[in-house]
């Protein structure tokens, strides 16, 4: 049982639909740009299917930039790569063989896309794998291009997928149900069932039923249902007792807060285990209700044929709340030639928490470090530049940095503080000018007389001298800065997609 894998799989999911959609700007390069939309493919790079049955394959198209995306067309192969006929190829509702149009798309905006393939019974063993190539343009210019692996079997298998859920709108302090649909299109049984319902940001699930908890860890729910799901069949929720999901009345907003759905099928010895550990909870059990069953063969031991469609998102948007936010400034306070560190940053007002990165959103440090320091060590947050269009990636000597740019990835709870800590050496200089710590709140932030805070050197004693200052950046400061910030979605897509720019020269 692979739970602790979907988890991660869904972590990685929640940074490609959130933080990494936020669309960060390349460092200027010309006096004018233009951006172009970009549209990107987040598909399977494999999907398996039983020969003679039919399979739906979903993926989503992503705006990845900050501009709206005008006459949208998808394709499905190419003159070069065409789809095999025998693949049964069949295009999603209202597209026709190889197009389909998707009108337009706003900044950020995801749009789920599905279709059909359907092999021929008698494959041959020897039947090589065929691809399915996907491409986007924007009115009539490239855009993404992706190519998914079809892997046919005989043998079959249990092929778990989870019906799509709408998108839905809730005020501060309502709770909403939401409809679950599972599906085994495979051809054996699974022995048990393992719903994973998670919700990363803020947005409260609300299930509580004897035979689900909550991962101590990853902050998901796992709901156990120890009955099998046969091949061909599905479950829902019963009606009484259905998944609910809850805005807390302080929730961050405006947001579109993502939640995923996920079942996985569960080995006997994580049913025990589970038992074992909720043999006193309380409350009602929660059920499948059966919506369809085909028996299959008896059942054999048989890993899940296409894990990408084990799971689906939705979002939940959240109207808007006020989180005033300030800047903390802070100093650097020893002899000369010690190292010492400060940390810097905001803390929140309220009476909300803030929102976490988005497209509509961003909240970030700008530090103008004071003079007369020499920087040994910098938050893994943080990158040598002035704002999120004027960085410096280029710098490998720390020696030569004078500004930061550091950003908040993720909320931060009413009354709360988020601190960057950096370290630096007390140099002897006639003077320590004072630096600065200047925010951006964000769209909640209204007030701003109180963004801008002081960043100093204070010296315990008027000791002259002390040792040499240290060159040159500690080994490694670039690439484990860079992969930190990479996981965090700061420069996620700035690297990944190279946001098309237009330079328009006079």
């Amino acid at each position: 049982m692979r739970l602790r894998a979907l988890f991660s799989r869904l972590a990685l999911t929640t940074a490609a639909s959130g933080l990494a959609v936020t669309g960060l700007s390349l460092p200027a390069q010309a006096a004018e740009e233009v951006e172009v939309p970009y549209i990107g493919i987040f598909s399977p790079e494999t999907v398996t299917v039983i020969n003679g049955q039919s399979k739906t394959v979903k993926f989503d198209l992503y705006n990845l930039s900050d501009v709206s995306a005008k006459n949208v067309v998808l394709a499905f192969g190419s003159a070069a790569k065409p789809i095999s006929a025998d693949l049964g190829f069949t295009a999603p509702a209202g597209c026709d063989a190889t197009t389909c149009t998707i009108g337009d798309l706003a900044p950020g905006q995801r749009r789920s896309i599905k279709f059909t393939i359907k092999p021929a019974a008698a494959a041959g063993a020897a039947d090589p794998a065929k691809t399915i190539a996907l491409s986007t343009t924007v009115g009539e210019l490239p855009s993404d291009e992706m190519s998914i692996t079809v892997v046919r079997t005989d043998k079959g298998g249990v092929d778990l997928e989870v019906e799509d859920v709408a998108d839905l709108k809730l005020a501060h302090g309502k709770s909403a149900d939401v409809p679950v649909l599972v599906r085994n299109t495979g051809n054996k049984d699974v022995a048990a069932l393992g719903l994973v319902v998670m919700a990363p940001y803020g947005v409260t699930p609300v299930l509580n039923y004897r035979n689900c908890e909550q991962d101590a860890e990853i902050g998901g729910f796992v709901c156990v249902f120890n009955e099998p799901l046969a091949g061909g069949g599905a479950f829902t929720l019963p009606k009484n007792m259905p998944l609910r999901v809850k805005v807390p009345s302080d929730a961050a907003g405006p947001f579109e807060y993502p939640v995923y759905i996920a079942a996985i099928g569960l080995t006997d010895k994580y049913v025990f285990d589970f038992t074992k550990r909720t043999a006193g909870a309380s409350g009602k059990e929660l059920s499948l209700e059966a919506v369809s069953s085909v028996s299959a063969e008896e059942p054999e031991v048989a890993e899940d044929l296409n894990e990408d469609d084990n799971f689906t998102i939705f979002s939940v948007t959240v109207p808007k709340s006020t989180a005033e936010t300030a800047a903390v400034g802070g100093s650097f306070t020893g002899e000369i030639g010690e190292e010492r560190t400060a940390e810097v940053g905001l803390r929140n007002l309220g009476p909300s928490g803030t929102v976490p990165p988005s497209m509509a959103s961003l909240q970030y440090a700008h530090i103008k470090l004071p003079t007369g320091i020499e920087l040994m060590k910098i938050d893994e947050r943080c990158l040598p530049g002035t704002s999120l269009t004027e960085i410096d990636e280029s710098v490998t000597d720390l020696a030569q940095v004078t500004d930061l740019v550091c950003l908040v990835v993720e909320s931060v709870p009413n009354k709360g503080r988020y601190l960057f800590s950096l370290s630096a050496e007390i140099l002897d200089v006639a003077e320590h000018k004072a630096g600065s710590v200047s925010i951006n709140g964000g769209v909640q932030d209204k007030k701003k007389d109180n963004n801008k805070a002081a960043l100093t050197v204070k010296l315990t004693s008027g000791g002259i001298g002390g040792g040499l200052p240290i060159t040159g950046a500690p080994a490694g400061l670039i690439a484990g800065t860079g992969a930190a910030l990479l996981a965090a979605g700061f420069i996620a897509f700035r690297v990944a997609r190279r946001r098309r720019i237009i330079t328009v020269a006079e």
